[in-house]
């Protein structure tokens, strides 16, 4: 009996000792493994080919190329800089913007600049400021030094500042009524303004305008779509210094023979008719420039006139009505601008519907020694009218 329950606790205790051996040999083999695995692991963490590693050469290469591209687009703007400086726009931003007495002429495109008080001025590609020390108000004058045409070299225009809406208290480019009461002059032409003040209108949108003789008409004229768009994005235009003049004095109404010139010191170009006007003033700068309207007109004595003036409404100083003649370009001056009150009648765009005399002319005149001509009058005459009293002013627009 004692024997046989030893044979029995010898095989149990054989058994527990054989199944206690192989788990410690798994456990260690387990082990080792781990221990194996986590070698593996670090190494691939923090060796020099490991996953720091390469997180941290990524970072690099990527510091650096960020580093490569900043200075890419420096040199890229290096080389925006210099071309702009090349094309006579500045640089570092400025786009086309310069002091005004740094402007040489030399610009390819239209370049914004400011006077000393820092109004705004733009100067068209190939003209220079020539008295930079003046002021918008004083009147800003600008001419042209391209040299791409031998004719139009020399000419010179006033800046106009306006705007289309006369928004922020700025002057509104616009057809303006011009009254006075007394004295009464032969063709007062004044603007019927209805009971709410407003300018009686046709239904095509055409202004009536009293006469003194108590008769009225309708003066119509649409605003060209290049004057507005240039107005709205400059803030103004050029009106020309002087008439427009010519070399060669003038007896007839003979064939178009010369360019036309805004320029001191010139015959007056008379003898031509309202169209030929037109023609020879657009061929001076292919298109952006354009016979005087009456938007343009009026605007230019409003800014003559400022606040107080009565420029518009008076035959001042060169209104010539001793009949002794037209005088050459340039001989009264306001505000740098010539003879709109006077010496001849200058032909606009503007139209009449008085029948067989739709052109208008404008401003101050020589002829008739009791005639009373202000700067704001206006005349009308047939189309194939080309006296040596019709010449014509030019406008620029950009």
């Amino acid at each position: 009996m004692i024997k046989k329950l030893n044979e029995i606790t010898n095989n149990c205790m054989g058994d527990y000792k054989s199944s206690a051996g192989i788990t410690l040999i798994a456990l260690v083999v387990t082990i080792i493994v781990l221990l194996i695995l986590a070698g593996i692991a670090i190494s691939l963490t923090v060796g020099n080919n490991g996953l720091f590693s390469r997180a941290k050469n990524a970072a690099n290469t990527w510091i650096e190329s960020e580093a490569n591209e900043q200075q890419e687009m420096k040199n890229f703007e290096n080389v925006y800089d210099e071309t702009l400086k090349n094309l006579g726009l500045g640089g570092n931003g400025e786009g086309n913007k310069k002091p005004i007495g740094e402007i040489t002429g030399q610009e390819k495109i239209n370049t914004e600049t400011t006077d000393k008080n820092g109004n705004r001025v733009v100067v068209p590609a190939g003209f220079k400021v020539i008295n930079p020390e003046a002021t918008v108000e004083e009147g800003i004058v600008i001419e042209d030094v391209s040299a791409n045409n031998a004719d139009t070299v020399g000419n010179q225009f006033v800046w106009i500042p306006c705007t289309i809406d006369g928004a922020n208290n700025t002057l509104k480019y616009d057809r303006y009524a011009f009254t006075r009461e007394s004295p009464t002059w032969d063709y007062r032409q004044s603007f019927v303004l209805g009971t709410n003040g407003e300018k009686e209108k046709d239904s095509d949108g055409s202004y009536k305008i009293q006469r003194a003789d108590n008769t009225s008409y309708y003066y119509h004229e649409a605003m060209l779509e290049q004057e507005r768009i240039s107005i709205e994005t400059n803030g103004g235009f050029y009106i020309g210094r002087y008439e427009v003049g010519c070399d060669t004095k003038r007896t007839s109404h003979t064939e178009i023979i010369e360019s036309g010139k805004v320029k001191a010191g010139l015959n007056v170009y008379n003898y031509i008719t309202r169209e030929e006007a037109k023609e020879i003033v657009e061929r001076m700068y292919n298109g952006k420039s354009k016979l005087c309207s009456s938007y343009a007109w009026d605007t230019a004595l409003k800014f003559i006139d400022g606040k107080n003036g009565t420029y518009a409404v008076n035959s001042q100083g060169g209104n010539y009505s001793d009949n002794g003649g037209l005088k050459n370009t340039g001989y009264h001056n306001v505000k740098n601008i010539y003879d709109m009150g006077g010496n001849f009648w200058e032909w606009t765009t503007e139209e009449c519907t008085i029948s067989g005399n739709p052109c208008v002319a404008r401003g101050g005149i020589y002829a008739g020694s009791n005639l009373d001509y202000p700067a704001s009058g206006r005349g009308y005459s047939f189309t194939s009218d080309a006296l040596d009293y019709f010449g014509s002013r030019c406008t620029l627009y950009m």
